[in-house]
């Protein structure tokens, strides 16, 4: 228990480190940028979606109970199971459990480091981190109602008896903890390096935001509760939601939905009299 004491206490050190350091970028107000807004119809859709997406999973899941968690022993087998797999697979441990589960939630808190903008901008950015979040845990919650996958642990002699009766052992694919962490990391870093383009803070951001998320992975699977590409298709939803999400709230991305007026030209050449007409 001491050395995860100290590696919590690392962790949180490097968490900390991370935000007060946001801190100085309060004395460089003027490399701020405004790239990101919101519009009614934009927000309706995602919040919509995504609310969508988590609220049903989680009716399926606790009141109508579609995936069905029987255990049967005699389904496990490990010869499906990639040699990778294998060799990374461990067995429960609840001291890894929890201090994976303490690493996502400093990675979930990364974007407090944007306290440092205008209070203006807060509901912006609340909003964006609030539909991220939400189209991240609808898909990963989904994913894990469709797809019927054991949990490392369940192939070691001392498994959980209460997280086979309460249907965890089946839950495996994919990774939860590992998706919103790093749709948190990867929503912080597009947003900072979006409001901030000039500031040397910016890799400072990425690479703490995405050394939680990549270290929460890590005790995903060494506490025995995911399988390597759990994590890794988990990173992948995460981080395609983190970097989506904000994007669709960039002057670019109105851009491409904004109607053109048609201009007419008229000039006068060697040749005559040309019209022109730009859509």
């Amino acid at each position: 228990m001491t050395n995860l004491r100290k590696i919590r206490t690392r962790l949180t050190a490097l968490f900390f480190l991370l935000i007060f350091s946001g801190a100085g970028l309060s004395a460089a107000t003027f490399d701020y940028e405004q790239p990101f807004s919101l519009n009614p119809v934009n927000e309706s859709i995602q919040l919509g979606v995504g609310g969508l997406l988590s609220g049903s999973a989680l009716v399926c899941d606790k009141i109508l109970h579609i995936k069905n968690n029987d255990f049967n022993a005699e389904d496990l087998n490990l010869s499906e199971i990639s040699t990778l797999e294998q060799i990374l697979m461990k067995p429960y441990s609840k001291p890894l459990h929890i201090v994976g589960t303490g690493t996502m939630a400093l990675a979930l808190a990364t974007p407090a480091v944007f306290a440092v903008l205008p209070a203006k901008e807060w509901l912006t950015i609340g909003t964006m981190y609030l539909e991220t979040m939400l189209l991240a845990n609808g898909i990963k919650e989904w994913m894990k109602l469709l797809v019927y996958r054991t949990r490392p642990y369940m192939y070691f002699d001392d498994y959980p008896q209460d997280m086979v009766e309460d249907g965890d052992w089946n839950c495996s694919f994919p990774s939860g903890h590992t998706t919103l962490a790093f749709a948190a990391a990867a929503f912080s870093t597009m947003v900072f390096c979006q409001c901030f383009p000039d500031s040397k803070w910016k890799y400072a951001v990425a690479g703490g935001a995405f050394g939680l998320a990549a270290t929460t992975g890590i005790f995903r699977m060494a506490c025995g509760k995911h399988f390597f590409t759990d994590v890794l298709v988990g990173a992948v939803i995460g981080t395609a939601c983190g970097f989506i999400v904000p994007y669709m709230h960039t002057k670019n991305f109105y851009g491409k939905f904004e109607k053109k007026s048609g201009r007419a030209n008229a000039n006068l050449t060697p040749a005559g009299l040309t019209f022109s007409y730009n859509f």
